[in-house]
């Protein structure tokens, strides 16, 4: 039962960052950036309950968005799955309730994450220059998904607590 429960959350978790980060963020006015929520997803997945869903959860958002239209198919399913089950691995090693680690655990994320979209969907292609796709679309976005973060990894720990789901390294506490 406690896999199943674990499975609701995955797919509630990546279908409500799904269409947030596609269809409800970019119709905002004035929102210079989109945060990342289907990283935010594979990271909480994987941190919270270990490399396998993780990598689950990766390739679940990796798809959806190839499906939106990334033009290479597989092109944001290899990078979250690797990023999902690294960050599954890492959970073995650390204490899930320490939120400083967290936040530079999905620092790293987003840096791996930017170069391989930089390298792979732009210089090859030549069409962007590195300053501008650093002050316009890096800076922005991991300052927003940093922010939005501890509301989504909080809420996937409220709902691990109230399902009474074991989670990587024992009880998780907001610090």
């Amino acid at each position: 039962m406690n896999g199943l429960k674990r499975f609701l959350v995955i797919f509630i978790s990546i279908a409500l960052s799904f269409l947030l980060q596609n269809i409800v963020f970019p119709r905002i006015p004035n929102l210079i950036a989109v945060p990342n929520l289907m990283l935010i997803s594979v990271l909480s997945t994987g941190f919270l309950f270990g490399k396998a869903y993780g990598l689950l959860s990766g390739v679940i958002c990796g798809l959806l968005l190839d499906i939106l239209g990334s033009g290479i198919p597989g092109f944001y399913t290899l990078i979250l799955s690797l990023l999902g089950y690294g960050d599954g691995m890492l959970s073995e090693h650390m204490d899930s309730e320490l939120i400083p680690v967290l936040y530079v655990l999905l620092l790293v994320n987003e840096l791996i994450y930017h170069v391989y979209v930089f390298i792979f969907a732009f210089l090859i292609r030549r069409s962007y220059t590195l300053w501008p796709y650093i002050r316009k679309v890096l800076v922005p976005e991991v300052l927003l998904t940093m922010v939005i973060f501890l509301l989504v990894y909080g809420l996937l720990i409220y709902i691990a607590r109230k399902w009474d789901l074991k989670v990587n390294k024992g009880e998780v506490k907001v610090v």
